[in-house]
């Protein structure tokens, strides 16, 4: 019987993020499972189609399964590294034609509670303030950032590029805070386009900017979730729970 596991993310055309955030999380997954092979598909339509352009294609959730199945796989998991069970994870459900599909990053009270205590051991690890910069959603799942939101230590904040839990709603507390100098960093799975540009690039409406003119001196924390030993164990111990059913 060849088992296999198809690590599925949202995707980046970062090769940076694909190398220090993607890959690692993969051979972690290969690492806990090494009676399965472990193959990647991508849920960003937009994503493959670039990487596509560079002549570097990752295959989408069906294509992937077409050539495991070819090959003679059975049975295949699917291993989800979305962060929240938002429109990709829907998609990606939608798509799995009859495979099992473990939980997103932040599926339950427990992995807020976990997640809100890695943010606080980052943001100590940094000596600073830190402000994380989520995806957002226009889906349900988008109240999970406000439920996280409760759960974080003093000195450690969340808002969202998307959806509905802005920047913007945030500067108020931000501006009050005595201390004026801060570290923001993704709460995504990479550091992508979302963290190079909205997050810390140079334009006026990056937070990074934003937060410059009114008086912080910001740093910048250019690493995505699957840069940390943490993630990538969580993420296994969730594909352990499929695969033990």
């Amino acid at each position: 019987m060849k088992q296999a596991i198809l690590a599925v993310s949202f995707g980046t055309t970062y090769a940076s993020a694909e190398e220090s955030c993607i890959r690692p999380v993969e051979a972690a997954l290969a690492k806990a499972n090494p009676d399965c092979a472990v193959r990647r598909a991508y849920t960003a339509r937009i994503v493959m189609r670039r990487l596509r352009e560079r002549g570097t294609p990752v295959p989408s959730v069906p294509e992937a399964l077409s050539s495991l199945r070819a090959e003679g796989y059975s049975p295949i998991t699917i291993a989800s590294t979305h962060i929240i069970p938002g429109t990709e994870y829907d998609m990606l459900r939608k798509a799995a034609e009859g495979c099992p599909v473990s939980e997103p990053l932040l599926a339950n009270d427990a992995d807020l509670s976990w997640m809100a205590a890695l943010m606080g051991n980052i943001a100590e690890a940094a000596g600073t303030q830190m402000l994380f910069m989520g995806h957002g959603t226009d889906h349900a799942a988008d109240a999970i950032y406000v439920r996280l939101r409760e759960k974080l230590p003093e000195g450690v904040f969340l808002a969202c590029v998307e959806g509905k839990h802005h920047l913007d709603a945030l500067l108020p507390e931000l501006d009050a805070l005595p201390e004026k100098k801060i570290t923001i960093a993704p709460l995504m799975l990479v550091a992508g386009d979302h963290a190079h540009n909205d997050l810390a690039g140079e334009d006026d409406d990056s937070w990074k900017s934003i937060l410059e003119r009114r008086g912080f001196t910001v740093q910048v924390r250019m690493r995505g979730l699957g840069a940390e030993e943490a993630v990538r164990q969580r993420f296994c111990e969730k594909v352990a729970k499929v695969l033990q059913k």
